[in-house]
This record gives C-alpha cells, sequence and structure tokens, in this order.
C-alpha cells in the first residue's frame, strides 16, 4: 500500500498503524483491517526516525532532537519537554518512554505524564541505537562496540554490558521468548547473525542464524510466533541478483524459512501486531502487510 514519502519506522496498536514518514515530517496513520491511511497524518518534528506506541500514547523521535505525543484517539500532538540529541531508538513500555542517544552514548527516560526527563541520562554503550522493552527491563543495543545494555526498569539503573558480536549491534527485539539481537563480528557488516539474549539471566545464548541478503539498516521485529528480519537486498555472492525482503525465523529451532518475504524497496521499519506484520519501505513509499499464518 502507497504511503508516500519516505516511511522509515512503523509501529501498531491503540487500534493503528504508525508510519513515520522521514522527509514529510509526519506520522501517517492506517486501519490496520483496510491498510487505508485514517485522518489527517500528525505534524512532528523534523526527520522522525522513530516510533512506538505504549504508556497511553504514540511516540516519535525526530533527528531535531524531538519526541512527541500523539494522542491516539484524537490525533493531537503534544511535544515532550525532553530533548534527546540525535536520537537511535524509542521504545514505550514498563511505566516509561525510552529514547537512546546516539551522540552522548545515554538512553533518556522520559515519564509519559508530564513529558519530563526522569533523572539523569542513563549511561549506556557507544553509540546506543535500537531499544525495545520487556521483563521489566529496557534493553539497549550498543552499536559501535558489540554489546546489549540491560536498565533495570524499577530502578533506572544499567546493568554490565552483555557481549554479543566482536564488532556492531545493529538492531534487537523483544518478544517470544528472548531478546533477539541482529549482530555481526565484520566492522562493515558484510555478515550478519541473529543471536538470542535470555531475558531472564540476561546472557546470550549459544549459537547463531546467518542472515543471508541482510545488510544495513536491518530490523528486527518478535511475535506472531517468528523473529522477522528485514534484508535490505545486497547481492550475495557479487553479480548475485538480491532482492528486497523478510526474513522468518523460527524461534525454536532457530532455523529460517526456505524462502524470505518480498516487500517494497529498502525496507527501513517493522512492526507487529493486529495479527500481521507490518514493513515501511523508505525507498519506495510503501508499507507491505504480511499475514503470518496465512
Amino acid at each position: 500500500m502507497s504511503v508516500g514519502g519516505t516511511p522509515t519506522a512503523i509501529a501498531v496498536g491503540e487500534g493503528g498503524v504508525w508510519v513515520a514518514d522521514n522527509s514529510g515530517a509526519r506520522v501517517i496513520r492506517l486501519d490496520p483491517g483496510s491498510g487505508a491511511p485514517q485522518g489527517r497524518a500528525a505534524s512532528v518534528g523534523r526527520g522522525p526516525l522513530g516510533v512506538a506506541v505504549g504508556e497511553g500514547g504514540v511516540w516519535v523521535a525526530s533527528g531535531d532532537g524531538t519526541v512527541d505525543r500523539i494522542d491516539p484517539q484524537s490525533g493531537r500532538v503534544t511535544p515532550a519537554q525532553a530533548r534527546v540529541a540525535a536520537p537511535g531508538g524509542i521504545a514505550a513500555g514498563e511505566g516509561s518512554v525510552w529514547v537512546t542517544s546516539s551522540s552522548d552514548d545515554t538512553v533518556t527516560r522520559i515519564d509519559p505524564g508530564t513529558g519530563r526527563a526522569v533523572g539523569a541520562p542513563i549511561e549506556v554503550g557507544a553509540r546506543p541505537a535500537d531499544i525495545a522493552v520487556g521483563a521489566g527491563s529496557a534493553w539497549v543495543a550498543n552499536t559501535d562496540d558489540g554489546t546489549v545494555t540491560r536498565i533495570d526498569a524499577g530502578t533506572g539503573e544499567a546493568g554490565d554490558p552483555i557481549p554479543v558480536a566482536d564488532q556492531l549491534v545493529l538492531a534487537l527485539s523483544f518478544g517470544e521468548d528472548g531478546v533477539w539481537v541482529a549482530s555481526s563480528d565484520d566492522a562493515e557488516a558484510r555478515t550478519i547473525e541473529i543471536k538470542r539474549i535470555d531475558p531472564a539471566g540476561a546472557t546470550l545464548d549459544e549459537g547463531a542464524t546467518a542472515l543471508g541478503g541482510a545488510a544495513i539498516p536491518v530490523r528486527l521485529a518478535a511475535g506472531e510466533g517468528a523473529v522477522w528480519a528485514t534484508l535490505a537486498g545486497r547481492a550475495v555472492p557479487p553479480g548475485a541478483s538480491a532482492k528486497p525482503a523478510v526474513a522468518v525465523l523460527d524461534p525454536a529451532s532457530r532455523d529460517l524459512a526456505a524462502e524470505p518475504v518480498a516487500v517494497g524497496e529498502d525496507p527501513s521499519g517493522i512492526a507487529v501486531g493486529e495479527g500481521a506484520v507490518w514493513v515501511a519501505n523508505a525507498g519506495d513509499g510503501t508499507v507491505t502487510r504480511l499475514v503470518p499464518h496465512a
């Protein structure tokens, strides 16, 4: 379905599918049944790059350092008091809104009621990007040092870094009984793997699943009985053709489905909800709806 602009992030909840259009400084609401746009798009900060649903609102982090709350009922936009330099990711849950700062190596915790920061920014690893919540914690992908940081949602304290890869941690998602991480032991991310962190013990499982055709950016979502990973369409081996797609991982066996599912150009956001998997395709201004059990 066409939404126009440059859809770079997507989230599902509160009766809608919420698509952040990076070039249009707006968030588009889609009907989860028909996929049709609902109402007027919400104007947000310049360069929206992350969207999350939870804690009574739809939350948007933009490249200009702003964080906005969209009321899911009225569509009204309220800027949060907190600002975050170079935000890399946003998540809502466990009583707070969490935003990573890739320039400051911190996570800002926002009170969803007041829009103000709770305490000082929380120090994490190098260039934090993606963030997810679950099991009483916020989980942070530290891109440049190959680690994940667990922040206790009760105390706001960061635990010791969890080593995941020799080089890069690119994305993560909570669900399907795990924290699922896309990482690479190669500084140029020529090979990307999915690994699992046990949320109970905050420990990394043995083993990894290679993602053929994956490249930066890669995004993960967990739900509907699977872990879903965007594939940018890198040609592997050199000279071969590859198309943008979504890989489907069985969380029990760690095996990939025989064939990835084709999506639009430059898939840059993925979310699970309302009985479907939703993919934002930045390259052609579309959203793809995948039915998991069709």
